[in-house]
Parts: C-alpha cells; structure tokens; sequence
C-alpha cells in the first residue's frame, strides 16, 4: 500500500504542479518523504543522441554518466528495459552477478551514495524508452511488487514522461561524439557548401565527405543534413 501511494503522489503532482521546476522540486519532496534520497527521469532514444535525464544527482556523477555512456553499461537500464516493470534493485545484490564492466560501474554510482533503489520503466513512442528511478545512500530491504503496484507506477511515470519528455531544458543530455572531421563537414554544409565542394576544400574524395555526414546523421539520429545542423548547433557540436 506504502509503493502505490507513493506513485499516487507523484501522479497527483504530475497534475498540480505548473512548472517544471516546481515538478522537479515535488518529486524530489516525495521522494525523500518514502526515504529515498535522489530521483532521476532517464528518457533514451534508440540511438542514443537524444538519451536525456530531470534529476537530481549530484551534477558531475550526471556528466560522468554520459560523458561514459553509461546508459549502455548501467545493468538497471538493462534490466528495465527486459522486463519493462517495476523493480527494485541494490549495489550489493547486483554486484554478486556483474561483469568486471558493471563492476566499475558500481564502484563509481557507490562513491556518490546511490546504493539502492526503485526503477520504473515505460515504452514510449518511436521506440523510445522511460525510465523513473528513485535512488538511497542506504542499502534498502527488498519489497515484492504486486501486479496493482507496477500498474501504479508505470501510470504515475507515464504522468510523468508528459511532462519531463518534452522538456528543452534537460538536467543533462548525452552529448553525441562526432570526430573533427564530420564537424567540418557539417560547418560547411551549414555555410552553404555542397559535398563536392567540401570534398574539394578538405582533398578529400566525394565519398569521403558522403560518408562522414552519413555519420553524422547516424549519430545524431536524424533523417537528413537539415536536422542535422539544427541539432548539432542546439548541442553546442558545430
């Protein structure tokens, strides 16, 4: 009863509140009031360039998680997105079975009090994935959740992703990867440039300059050069 009440909260907050912040501010108030210290809304994409997260880490455990790429490491993110249900979950627990990689991964969430928690995953669309992990320093006793308690928490995140999915102010985002050589390339196509005509700056072949810019659509997860420059200028990448 405590489980759904709690996820009831953050429901009734999901409607109440007027802003983003002062929705940030509740679920960090809720949180802490069923003795959790930290929450963290995980929104990631198929590809990875869009993956961003509201929360209230600490700031450079938030950097080191993406600038690692860690939501491709995190055995939580693995495991809600297997079973897509509410779960629970510890650093001690899930060391015993972890792999020298996620091993690491402990180590560090541990050297910054996240020790146990409570993590719900939700599909949502274009394949995208939700998540709702509410997060101790303490190592938590294991609860079983009944079908009705999963039910109420992936409503309560799907309330959630309402509000937190479109926001343009994220707490930190993924930032993707492109190599000096297709950030010139898209410099050039946003200054007018044609593959050629970068092929010809750069001396490089026509295939050359095609290639990276496929790269780079790829990597930022978009269909054509156009939402490419708008992203990459909106990350600060070009």
């Amino acid at each position: 009863m405590r489980i759904r009440t709690l996820f009831q909260e953050l429901t009734n907050s999901s409607h109440a509140t007027l802003t983003e912040a002062s929705l940030k501010k509740a679920v960090a108030e809720i949180a802490k009031s069923y003795g959790y210290d930290r929450f963290a809304y995980l929104n990631l994409d198929t590809m990875g360039a869009g993956s961003f997260a509201v929360s209230n880490y600490p700031r450079d455990w938030q950097k080191i998680y993406f600038d690692r790429s860690y939501t491709l490491v995190d055995p939580v993110v693995s495991m809600g997105k297997r079973i897509m249900r509410a779960f629970p979950w510890s650093v001690n627990e899930q060391r015993r079975r972890a792999t020298e990689e996620e091993r690491g991964f402990w180590d560090a969430a541990s050297a910054f009090s996240i020790r146990a928690g409570l993590t719900v995953p939700i599909r949502v669309s274009f394949g995208q994935t939700a998540m709702l992990t509410l997060a101790s320093a303490h190592d938590l006793k294991p609860i079983a959740l009944r079908d009705v308690e999963c039910l109420a928490a992936a409503t309560s995140v799907a309330f959630l992703h309402s509000r937190f999915g479109v926001t343009d102010r994220p707490t930190t985002r993924r930032r993707p990867c492109l190599t000096d050589r297709e950030a010139l390339c898209l410099k050039w196509v946003a200054a007018g440039k044609s593959m050629m005509d970068i092929a010809v700056i750069l001396g490089v072949n026509y295939h050359t300059v095609r290639w990276d810019l496929d790269n780079v659509r790829a990597k930022l997860n978009v269909k054509n050069l156009t939402q490419a420059m708008s992203r990459a200028i909106k990350l600060g990448l070009i």
